[in-house]
């Protein structure tokens, strides 16, 4: 399994009225973790990796606090279909799970606002990555 873990900041204006991170924040910080994902695969190309989230996952651990040092965000391809994929996800604050998630992604065109196949060149870096 690849597993690329990728540092994430934690914002003042994330902080709700109990000071501690705020659940909705928590789909902001895997989104961040995705985009990076995929510019550390050089597939920045909407062409290559247009998609959209069909189903989104989350299990709140503990509370996320505020402080200065950057979340830990723990990725890894956890299935490849036709058009879609997941991609699972640890949280971590402070060396412990405060989160896990599972973002399933369909392949999207945006012309015919249809699922399509993965591309090729998308398909073998999600393939190169997957949890076995």
């Amino acid at each position: 399994m690849t597993v690329f873990d990728i540092e994430v900041a934690k914002r003042f204006k994330d902080l709700d009225p109990y000071d501690h991170v705020s659940n909705a924040v928590v789909l902001d910080y895997l989104m961040e973790a995705r985009v990076r994902l995929y510019r550390q695969w050089s597939l920045a190309d909407r062409s290559v990796t247009g998609q959209v989230v069909v189903r989104q996952e989350i299990n709140y651990r503990a509370p996320i606090s505020f402080g200065l040092e950057p979340l830990v965000v723990r990725t890894w391809v956890s299935h490849v279909g036709d058009s879609s994929f997941t991609i699972d996800f640890e949280v971590i604050d402070e060396g412990a799970v405060a989160a896990d998630a599972k973002s399933v992604m369909v392949c999207f065109d945006i012309e015919s606002r249809k699922s399509r196949p993965i591309p090729e060149e998308f398909r073998r870096k999600l393939q190169e990555h997957l949890e076995t």
